[in-house]
């Protein structure tokens, strides 16, 4: 059929200069062939992706103090401008998520200031002398929304002196790719197969250029291909195919995709923020100080970048509006998850951002599988939970808060997470579909920071009735969360898991040795044997499932589950109670608060959780790899 169109029929003469191809049809040196007016190219629409066109460098000329260039206009006889004809096919609209390659980077203007920019931009295109163009076109407004206009404004990517000239992470893709051989595109559709269907950021152009052959692949951030290297290796053995060979060690994997990462902000685009949010839910993940740091300069980036705005009016490709909403939510999550977990407050705020959820058709194409439509529709629900969480953060972190109000707004966000809850489709509670453990684990947790804040209420206001309720709510709300963990089995272990799931855990465990300890002499028995078998099931888990979540919980709890185990015991044949006035075992002469004995450090009734500093540092014995 597309061989039958006539010259006529299409919108782009073949070999026109008038009408010039697409940058992809030119950058692979093929024709640029628009068989249908007002759609794409037929290489790009075959590809699902949208041409996309860039200005043919011209002569420049030095322009202003700071050395910077700009293109010197060149007249041809059979411009279109001169016999007052446009092309029939206009260029596409304004490109703000551009290559990291490209001299320049688009950053947005703070509220106050695009106000005048936009006033006085107004005022001088209405003044201007026809067929004179504008003087300032470094400036892009994308909403003329007069309430609140939203302007751009164009400066240099590259540090003066620190412009790479391999491209940054260039060093490091070479290597990766070279450990991985004949396997890389095996490792690749790891990733596509077990991350991305659940944490979608990638938007769908990029997608298909990491999916496609090499030399496709070079239009795509180096420092994105490490990454999505990186993250796809802990999926090896799931592969059929690469099951069969030695799996390249993770940790230095991730070394140097860390390294690239931190490369590529020396010159930072949009790639570098999707690079930089895969890194920080990469998984096996265990540098605590690396992953905060990394966290703030994202967050920083993307609000720099204006992500954080609603992009749904603006004047930009739908491709772009798409790339930016999936972004914007990738950082938020990592910011708010990170931030319950790592222990330190939030640095986006609720009210600064205004992007909508993203939703099913948005998320997914049109021939998309049931899996993956299960997949988006976690993700769905996790940003709304993610966004519930934003309200409980302030509440966890207020250095003065009043008890009152705080009970209050603990009840009030508890009937919010029931509301969230009740909109779960009817398939996704049970972990009998990809993706739903995770989400589910992550709303029985937030069920238990709810409680949590609820019994730090208590105490702040003194009410020893209240502060039993409430001690009985958390110990129902953490026997949820380990009774959640134990029916699991291979497939849900092996499913997809957020790397914040690893604190959240830990502090489950934490909040249940706590109300055993405070608990009567049968409640606190069948609590420690509970959390025993708990240890056990994770423990098998995690050498038989390489499910590396179990890691720190292993690692920080299992042996004061096993000492608490030995007090009860020890206190059930003695027929005497685990706990004196002063605190110490009196058949044992074993003290709580002796300093080999880690729970006392860990929950202090006084605080609002465990010590932070003491709990979540990395062992000295750890490499503090950068991921």
């Amino acid at each position: 059929m597309t061989g039958n169109v006539t010259a006529t029929a299409q919108t782009r003469p073949y070999r026109s200069h008038k009408v010039p191809a697409c940058s992809r049809c030119r950058s692979r040196k093929i024709r640029c062939n628009i068989d249908i007016p007002g759609e794409p190219c037929l290489s790009c629409r075959e590809r699902r992706l949208k041409c996309q066109y860039v200005d043919t460098p011209a002569p420049t000329t030095s322009n202003g103090e700071n050395g910077e260039c700009r293109p010197v206009k060149r007249r041809r006889d059979g411009d279109s401008s001169r016999h007052g004809a446009t092309p029939s096919r206009p260029h596409s609209a304004p490109v703000l998520h551009k290559p990291s390659n490209t001299p320049s980077a688009s950053i947005i203007l703070a509220p106050h200031v695009a106000e005048d920019v936009d006033i006085v931009k107004r005022h001088i295109s209405q003044h201007r002398p026809v067929g004179r163009e504008g003087s300032e076109p470094s400036y892009h407004t994308l909403s003329h929304d007069i309430s609140s206009p939203v302007v751009y404004l164009s400066v240099p990517r590259f540090r003066t002196g620190l412009r790479s000239e391999l491209g940054a992470g260039k060093k490091q893709l070479e290597i990766i790719e070279q450990i991985m051989g004949p396997f890389k595109q095996e490792v690749i559709g790891l990733y596509f197969s077990h991350i991305h269907p659940y944490f979608p950021i990638l938007d769908a152009e990029t997608c298909a250029l990491v999916k496609e052959n090499p030399k496709e692949r070079d239009e795509v951030s180096k420092n994105l291909l490490s990454t999505i290297y990186a993250s796809g290796s802990p999926h090896w053995r799931k592969s059929d195919t690469l099951k069969l060979h030695a799996r390249p060690d993770l940790h230095f994997l991730w070394s140097k995709a860390a390294s690239a990462l931190l490369e590529d902000f020396l010159s930072p685009s949009m790639a570098t923020v999707t690079a930089s949010v895969l890194d920080q839910i990469g998984r096996p993940s265990v540098s605590m100080v690396g992953n905060i740091t990394l966290c703030g300069r994202t967050i920083s980036l993307a609000q720099t970048f204006g992500l954080h705005r609603d992009p749904s009016e603006w004047k930009i490709t739908d491709a772009e509006k798409s790339a930016r909403l999936r972004l914007w939510w990738g950082v938020l999550i990592t910011d708010y998850w990170s931030s319950i977990s790592y222990g330190t407050p939030p640095q986006i705020v609720k009210d600064f951002y205004d992007v909508p959820r993203p939703t099913i058709e948005s998320l997914t194409m049109a021939k998309a599988t049931k899996s993956e439509k299960y997949a988006s529709t976690c993700f769905i629900h996790l940003c709304a939970l993610t966004e519930l969480l934003g309200d409980i953060l302030p509440l966890v972190y207020q250095a003065r808060p009043n008890p009152e109000s705080l009970t209050q707004s603990v009840e009030c966000l508890k009937t919010t997470l029931d509301e969230l809850e009740a909109q779960l489709p009817e398939w996704l509670p049970l972990p009998d579909r990809n993706g739903t453990s995770n989400l589910w684990f992550c709303f029985l947790s937030m069920r238990l920071l709810l409680s949590r804040v609820g019994l730090r209420a208590a105490v702040l206001a003194g009410d020893s009735s209240s502060k039993s309720t409430r001690l009985d709510e958390l110990r129902e709300a953490s026997t949820a969360v380990v009774e959640f963990i134990m029916f699991l089995g291979e497939n849900q272990f092996q499913d997809f898991w957020l790397p914040f799931a690893t604190h959240l855990l830990l502090h489950a465990v934490t909040v249940s040795l706590r109300c055993a300890i405070e608990a009567q002499d049968d409640v606190r028995r069948a609590s420690v044997s509970r959390l025993e078998l708990f240890i056990t099931h994770i423990q098998f888990a995690h050498d038989n499932y390489d499910w590396d979540i179990a890691h720190f919980c292993l690692e920080r709890c299992a042996g004061a589950v096993a000492t608490i185990s030995a007090l009860a015991t020890r206190s059930t044949e003695s027929a005497e109670p685990l706990l004196s006035m002063n605190g110490a075992d009196i058949s044992t002469g074993l003290a709580f608060d002796d300093t080999s004995f880690l729970v006392p450090d860990m929950l202090d009734i006084n605080n609002f959780d465990f010590s932070w500093e003491a709990l979540w540092d990395t062992p000295s014995i750890m490499t503090n790899f950068s991921i």
